[in-house]
């Protein structure tokens, strides 16, 4: 997988935002000189770049690198110290977040870009970020933070070695930037946005998008979007503050036509990290725009076959400590055994005839949209065999290999049918199963 690991986030976060600090601290809008220490910061925000390109977890799609380094470039002011060079960057992460390194490295996660509308909510992300670097908070962070020894440990620890981290147990504590150097970089974006070209009631957009948490669970790593203050009150704060703001002219279709490739990779890595409930949000989010697209309507049969017997849940229902316990057994039960405990349930039971029948529902439409398009037919096939029904599964893989002969898991295909084909024979002459040659 190419998403960043949970402890690597941990890392970057920890990196990104510093430690905690004390109360009060405001950012420094002008030259700033290191003292010896505080180059540490910079040299191992540079170092970062390379370490991502190591673990393959830079997006390489050029179109949306491009459009998240104009719109950043618009934003971001004249720096004011030549350690600082303002460059744009996007992570293959599925988690909606977004980060700033004290050199000017601003980076955004593709689960962020998946979840916004068009480029006025990429311009609130950034501007936001961009103030973080601007105002020097990192630094500021740094020389506020009673643990600064801690803090050179972590930026150390980061590329000598995350064993080192793991052993002194540093990472779990360092989690953002403070209440107030965050309620700051929101101030400074509504005037950042009020100035530019942008929508700024796009700003508080951003908070109502990330207060989503369509699994249930608390978000995989504590980060700024979800910590300091709540996300209800900075999107009510934000709104407030932008309420008289000229309204401006936004181009959702344009944004959509660069970022399709990022929202169907982002509900795949869901699929692949086991959110499927999150996939099967993103996914009705897509169908809604484009109800002809047979490939949407297959994925969102790919994210209900990820949910298995799993009943959905209404996260809005859910206390704290549900989350925190759903959050537990994803750390102490692999999927498998999670799948394995809700079959042995009548809750899960009931949740797999309904979940795969959702999945057929989704695949049998994007059939009827385009009888040509394959892989509805795959889908087709795995679904009607959890839900007990032999022959039209073994008729939808035969189709599917009809309309994709040279598919790469034709063999996985051949073999379910030879599943297929001795249950049938069990059930119309009562035969034990024949044995495959």
């Amino acid at each position: 997988m190419w998403a960043l690991n949970p402890f690597t986030r941990a890392v970057v976060a920890a990196i990104a935002f510093g430690v905690p600090f004390a109360a009060y601290a405001q950012g420094i809008y002008e030259p700033v000189e290191l003292k010896s220490k505080e180059r540490t910061l910079i040299e191992t925000s540079q170092e970062m770049r390379g370490y991502f390109e190591q673990r393959s977890v830079l997006y390489g799609g050029e179109a949306v690198a491009a459009l998240v380094s104009r719109v950043g470039s618009d934003l971001a002011p004249p720096p004011t110290d030549d350690y600082i060079h303002y460059r744009f960057s996007v992570l293959r992460d599925p988690s909606p977040n977004a980060f700033a390194l004290p050199n000017g490295d601003i980076y955004i996660h593709t689960g962020m870009l998946a979840r916004l509308s068009d480029e006025a909510e990429l311009a609130a992300v950034l501007a936001h970020e961009i103030n973080h670097v601007a105002g020097h908070h990192a630094i500021v962070d740094y020389r506020s933070s009673n643990k600064k020894i801690v803090a050179g440990l972590v930026l150390s620890g980061v590329l000598g070695g995350l064993g080192s981290l793991i052993s002194a147990g540093l990472y779990t504590s360092l989690y953002g930037f403070s209440r107030e150097l965050e309620q700051e970089a929101d101030d400074r974006a509504v005037l950042i946005l009020r100035d530019s070209r942008y929508d700024p009631h796009a700003l508080p957009e951003i908070y109502d998008i990330l207060a989503q948490d369509y699994d249930g669970v608390r978000p995989r790593i504590p980060t700024v979007w979800s910590t300091h203050p709540q996300l209800e009150a900075r999107a009510a704060r934000t709104r407030e503050q932008v309420a008289d703001a000229p309204t401006r002219p936004r181009a959702p279709a344009e944004f959509d036509a660069i970022m399709l490739p990022v929202r169907t990779m982002t509900i795949r890595d869901y699929i692949q990290d086991d959110y499927p409930q999150t996939a099967v949000a993103l996914s009705t989010d897509l169908i809604e725009r484009y109800p002809q697209r047979p490939e949407f309507r297959a994925l969102l049969g790919d994210a209900w076959i990820a949910m298995g017997p799993r009943p959905q849940v209404d996260a809005t229902e859910l206390t704290n400590r549900d989350k925190r316990r759903n959050a537990v057994r994803r750390i102490t039960r692999t999927r498998q055994e999670r799948k394995q405990e809700l079959l042995e349930t009548e809750q899960g039971r009931e949740a797999l005839v309904v979940n795969m029948g959702r999945a057929r529902d989704a695949y049998r439409t994007a059939i009827e949209i385009d009888p040509s398009f394959a892989p509805a037919y795959r889908g087709l096939g795995e679904a009607s065999a959890a839900l007990g029904e032999p022959r039209d599964a073994a008729r939808a893989y035969i189709d599917y290999l009809q309309h994709a002969p040279d598919a790469d898991d034709k063999p996985l295909v051949l073999r379910q049918l030879r599943v297929l084909r001795d249950e049938l024979l069990k059930q119309e002459d009562g035969n034990e199963p024949s044995q495959d040659r």
